[in-house]
């Protein structure tokens, strides 16, 4: 028998050391919709109405409960009137009001974000694919049955190969969280990389069709479903089970445990009630992970206690190195090349002693490009391509290579290290103003896009915004420890611009009475006007491309420049730079398409457009 009370302190256990791995595994599992969709019904953020002229308005802007499929059923039910009534109403509620949550803007009227959100959410978007077929087929009832075929085909495959291929791989990711110090996040992917994320999603569907045929039995429905339990982590351990093969297996195991897994799931029950109360947050914050950490200790017991009896199927079970660790002696003879590879990082140049040590531990800046630095980026590729694998040869993570089926490698452009350097000083100030001279293009042609005119934007005469050489230099040197992270970069980018672009703006209004170089006044999620959404995820974009493939490519061609020239050139730009800002602060570049002396409020725009219109 399997001792609950030691599987949930195991389980708390896991939880502890690997807690936001954990939560972010659950919540994207309920994202997609393959576990805890609930905890994201319970969290949602509820809907603000208000008496406006017998209408009442949803404060997030998606219409009703679900706008698009309020149309969808329209369309399919040969309503079309009502359809494009619908569509026309929600349109001008969104476009109409601007509403708020605390100081943050659900900006409906402006910007490319606030648009597909309108499009989609008040069903315009299922309307302008309609009108598309309708042109092509010249049948209107014939688009509508191919538009649900089309929605219903997307719906079956997104369901197999994204939703069920993720159930599988984030049961490997708490059964390696039970016995490994770290898991990297090229697991969540683990079944593409050794092609089996068809064979794993078939299993899953099998699963699922079961329990759902046996729920027409009610009585039975319990039964069958904790004799299926462990599916998903059979297939999790080896994906290469055929369908009924793990339904099978998974029935063998679950002799005789059923009413143990019931009397488990029982006393996680005041956690699932705590969760319900809480709107969903402690199912987020703690009650989902620390279940399903708590299931993956309960299939290690189990599967522990069926190889011990040498049952049928046993030697299907053959991830040993998932649930008991590799001797050093089997890791360094399957990573060989590795551990020879590792001896040479004592070599790794160390960082220079006083100031400029520190701006180079720190920052990643030197003061020029040496023979010294070339070391430094030889060494710090060649521990980036292999620390992967350097974490599985010390025993922290689990070992791929002595997994039963190999893994199919595709070496990444992030992986290569390119973007593994320091930046010299002179290349630095090359990088700014070239993020400045990208970002006043960028500026000027979307303008010119918008309005057909010409405008020199930005505070400064000359053609360079600093915030966007700035923003680029900055994410470059204040995130260098966390460069070998990309997810975690390009969030903290984000972070950084929002920062940069909010506090500029508040600076430049103070510094001239409330003058405004922008507005996102009526933007999907903008603060104060400041900030946007949009905005920001453009930033994130930008700046990631920016750190891991320009500047790199910039900074190569900057080393070519010789010292004469280089040091010369950046001293000169320097100083027009310098002379444009001191002039500007007294005579700043204002006007039209360069500043927003008054804004135009959102009900002013939709009181010019007339009523709302597809």
């Amino acid at each position: 028998m399997v001792e609950l009370k030691e599987i949930r302190k195991r389980a708390w256990q896991s939880l502890k050391g690997h807690y936001w791995i954990f939560v972010a595994a659950c919540l994207l599992a309920a994202i997609l919709g393959t576990e805890y969709a609930n905890t994201l019904h319970l969290l949602r953020i509820q809907k603000r109405v208000e008496e406006r002229g017998g209408d009442m308005e949803p404060a997030l802007g998606v219409g009703g409960a679900y706008g698009e499929i309020s149309v969808l059923n329209d369309l399919i039910n040969g309503n079309l009137d009502g359809a494009m009534d619908s569509v026309r109403h929600r349109i001008d509620m969104y476009q109409g009001r601007d509403t708020h949550i605390g100081k943050v803007e659900l900006g409906h009227s402006r910007g490319v974000l606030a648009s597909v959100v309108n499009q989609i959410a008040s069903g315009t978007l299922l309307l302008r694919i309609l009108t598309l077929l309708d042109t092509i087929l010249s049948s209107k009832k014939l688009s509508v049955i191919l538009l649900a075929f089309l929605g219903f085909s997307l719906s079956v495959l997104f369901w197999l190969f994204i939703s069920n291929v993720y159930r599988v791989a984030y049961c490997r990711v708490f059964l390696e969280g039970r016995l490994y110090a770290k898991i990297p996040f090229s697991r969540f992917v683990f079944l593409y990389r050794i092609k089996k994320h068809v064979k794993a999603s078939l299993s899953m569907a099998v699963y699922m069709l079961l329990n759902y045929l046996w729920l027409f039995t009610i009585v039975m429905f319990p039964v069958k479903r904790y004799a299926y339990l462990l599916a998903p982590y059979l297939v999790a351990e080896n994906p290469d089970l055929s369908p009924l093969e793990a339904v099978r297996l998974s029935q063998q195991m679950m002799r005789g445990h059923k009413w143990e897994a019931f009397r488990m799931e029982l006393s996680l029950l005041p956690w699932t009630l705590l969760s319900i109360v809480t709107g969903g947050m402690v199912g987020i914050l703690f009650s989902n992970p620390y279940r399903e950490a708590a299931f993956a200790e309960y299939y290690a017991c189990i599967r522990k206690e069926y190889l011990e009896k040498q049952e049928e199927g046993t030697q299907r079970l053959n991830d040993l190195y998932l649930f008991e660790a590799a001797a050093p002696g089997v890791l360094h003879s399957a990573y060989a090349d590795i551990a020879e590879i590792s001896e040479g990082f004592r070599e790794m140049p160390q960082p220079r002693p006083g100031v400029w040590g520190f701006l180079e531990k720190y920052f990643g800046i030197v003061l020029s490009y040496d023979e010294r630095e070339q070391q430094y980026r030889d060494r710090a590729m060649l521990e980036q391509q292999t620390a992967e694998y350097r974490e599985a040869l010390a025993g922290r993570t689990y070992p791929t290579r002595l997994f039963p089926i190999a893994e199919s490698h595709k070496r990444r452009k992030t992986e290569e290290g390119e973007f593994l350097r320091h930046y010299s000083i002179p290349s630095l100030i090359l990088l700014f103003f070239a993020g400045c001279a990208v970002g006043w293009i960028w500026e000027v042609a979307l303008h010119m896009l918008q309005t057909g005119e010409f405008a020199n934007r930005g505070v400064l005469h000359g053609p360079w915004l600093p915030i966007y050489g700035g923003g680029a230099v900055l994410a470059l040197v204040v995130l260098y420890y966390y460069r070998k992270q990309v997810f975690k970069e390009f969030l903290l980018i984000v972070l950084l611009c929002g920062f940069v672009e909010y506090f500029t703006s508040w600076l430049l209004e103070i510094l001239h009475d409330g003058q405004k170089w922008w507005n996102y006044s009526g933007y999907y999620l903008n603060l104060n006007g400041r900030i946007c959404a949009e905005g920001l995820l453009v930033f994130g974009i930008a700046g990631t491309a920016f750190i891991y493939v320009l500047a790199p490519m910039l900074d190569d061609l900057f080393e070519r420049i010789r010292p004469k020239i280089l040091w010369p050139l950046c001293i000169a730009l320097l100083l027009v730079f310098f002379a444009d800002v001191v002039y500007s602060s007294f005579v700043p570049n204002t006007g039209k398409g360069v500043t927003s002396a008054a804004v135009v409020t959102v009900q002013e725009e939709t009181e010019t457009e007339g009523e709302g219109t597809i």
